[in-house]
């Protein structure tokens, strides 16, 4: 016989079960702060279930509540310690508040308590990515694929993250891999046509960009795409109609506004050109190539006056962007003053020699270099000559600073020291717009290069940097002192070919030597004179910027 006990303790666990129901509904249907409220009554009526506490959290999280719905989560935790979902929120919410660490904690513990459940993996993963450590948020979408194989997201997540880690060779490999299982992802295509354009294959880049754009037509970045692979083959009236599309569908895209006028300017369409670039800046006031697209246009026009005064305009907002502290220096040439010119861009007073002794934990500086050079030939992004850097017919990797580090943890701390000491050697110098932006946070971006018979890199500059470096691991014996062509050796001055000064640049060189380290502003154009010989050489640069970026 029941006891009238037992009944009510019945009709309490389904009075329960359906306010649980009506909070999910809420939530399902976009009204948090219904769910909330339902959540709260419960709470106060002294149901503290890990289930109600669970879509409590999740409530507050949504309403904007960060503090509450961490206090639920982990409540909810300690009811419930086995239950990988509320793990998998409580972590969502330390992401939210920016608690990186205690994220990742919740998220590997919850994919540790569920080995077949792919969400907690992928969280981490789009966590990593956010923060810019490619190559682990890489692994983490690899397991929530293992997981789960139909995972979408987790797959576009992980070739995106081998992608922005400068392995384009498996991001290729990824996508391809991807969409011959999913030909109906116009997504996958669309990433595919990005990765194929940054290895130079622009016409297979053309072929996937135009799949995505027929399965999608509202999809901009597809048109984007197909744009910049026309434009890398010279078809830069097809290439105009896609960017035009892309801002039709997306106002706000100042990259295709940028490409438009570049397009524009080579089919000689001056001044459609000139509105895309105001149009570009007009989306983005920070955009630096529109400005210098811009102000180039005047240098064209043999009006270097003009040129100035655009790139000063720009500068009132941003006065030390690399970009246009080198475009300021070339104009003023232009323009005969080689005093204020030099002002910016003295090799003498900003490029420093540092030879390195050999770090901690090696016996020498040889053994030090050769561990350099075998951690840079074997790193799995080494890239035959990507479109999107200057290194040609050579080969060029990613991020460097990526587990496992093995000799860059060493090289790291060079770094580090190289830094404060360029930074102190200005200490109490006048004002001046390079060594006044001098960042206090830093971070670090290193990559290596591997040249062999004709390899080079065209002229270029590190604009989102404050001060740049190369370090030469290993230089062949063609890099002589004797050499009347300096084959190899690195040059600074010298502007690319899309900024059109007029004035014959005036060149410094620096010969490569093993162990040494040159440390030059981000905003100095340089170049590497094509190598002789078929003898190897190995450099290894990077960034010094600052942490949050340039404003």
């Amino acid at each position: 016989m029941t006891s009238d006990c037992s009944l009510m303790a019945k009709a309490r666990t389904r009075k329960t079960d359906q306010r649980l129901a009506g909070i999910r509904d809420a939530l399902a249907q976009g009204r948090p702060e219904d769910a909330l409220t339902a959540a709260r009554r419960l709470l106060a009526g002294r149901v503290r279930d890990a289930a109600v506490l669970n879509l409590a959290g999740i409530a507050a999280f949504q309403c904007g509540e960060k503090g509450d719905a961490r206090d639920l989560l982990e409540e909810a935790v300690k009811r419930a310690p086995k239950d990988a979902e509320i793990r998998m929120n409580l972590g969502n919410v330390h992401a939210a508040s920016g608690e990186t660490a205690a994220a990742l904690e919740a998220y590997a513990a919850g994919s540790e308590l569920a080995p077949a459940y792919a969400e907690p993996a992928y969280n981490a993963g789009l966590l990593l990515a956010g923060r810019g450590r490619h190559r682990n948020a890489a692994a983490w979408f690899e397991t929530a694929m293992a997981r789960d194989p139909s995972h979408g997201g987790a797959a576009i997540g992980h070739a995106e993250a081998l992608r922005s880690a400068g392995d384009l060779a498996g991001a290729r490999t990824a996508l391809e891999a991807w969409v011959a299982l999913n030909p109906d992802d116009p997504v996958a295509y669309t990433n595919l046509a990005a990765v194929l354009s940054g290895t130079g294959d622009d016409a297979a880049a053309c072929d996937a960009a135009a799949k995505a754009a027929a399965l999608d037509p509202g999809l901009a970045a597809a048109h984007f795409n197909l744009g910049v692979a026309q434009q890398g083959l010279g078809q830069h009236e097809a290439a105009a109609e896609q960017y035009r599309r892309t801002l039709a569908l997306e106002q706000g895209h100042a990259a295709a506004a940028l490409n438009l006028g570049e397009a524009y300017a080579a089919l000689g369409e001056r001044a459609e050109a000139e509105k895309a670039y105001r149009r570009a800046l007009g989306i983005d006031p920070g955009f630096a190539k529109a400005a210098i697209n811009l102000a180039d246009m005047s240098l064209v026009a043999g009006d270097p006056a003009s040129a100035l005064d655009e790139i000063g305009r720009f500068m009132q907002r941003t006065p030390s962007h690399p970009a246009a502290l080198a475009f300021k220096a070339f104009a003023l040439r232009d323009l005969g003053r080689e005093k204020d010119a030099l002002n910016l861009d003295d090799p003498d007073r900003f490029i420093r020699r540092r030879p390195l002794a050999a770090p901690d934990g090696f016996d020498d500086m040889m053994a030090f270099n050769a561990k350099l050079a075998e951690h840079v030939l074997s790193h799995p992004t080494l890239t035959p000559s990507p479109k999107a850097h200057a290194t040609r017919k050579g080969r060029h990797s990613g991020e460097l600073l990526t587990a496992p580090l093995g000799p860059m943890a060493a090289f790291r701390s060079e770094i580090e020291e190289a830094f404060r000491a360029y930074k102190r050697s200005f200490a109490g110098e006048p004002a001046h717009p390079f060594i006044d932006a001098c960042p206090g946070e830093i971070a670090i971006s290193v990559w290596g290069v591997v040249m062999e018979q004709d390899g080079h890199q065209v002229p270029h500059i590190h604009p989102a940097a404050w001060l740049s470096g190369v370090y030469y691991a290993e230089v062949p014996e063609s890099v002589r002192d004797d050499d009347p062509e300096r084959a190899g050796w690195i040059e600074f001055g010298r502007p690319p070919e899309d900024i059109h000064a007029a004035h014959d640049p005036a060149v410094t060189y620096f010969k490569p030597e093993p162990g040494l380290m040159l440390l030059f502003p981000s905003h100095f154009y340089h170049r590497t004179v094509p190598l002789a010989g078929t003898a190897r050489r190995i450099s290894i640069a990077f960034d010094v910027f600052p942490a949050a970026g340039w404003d």
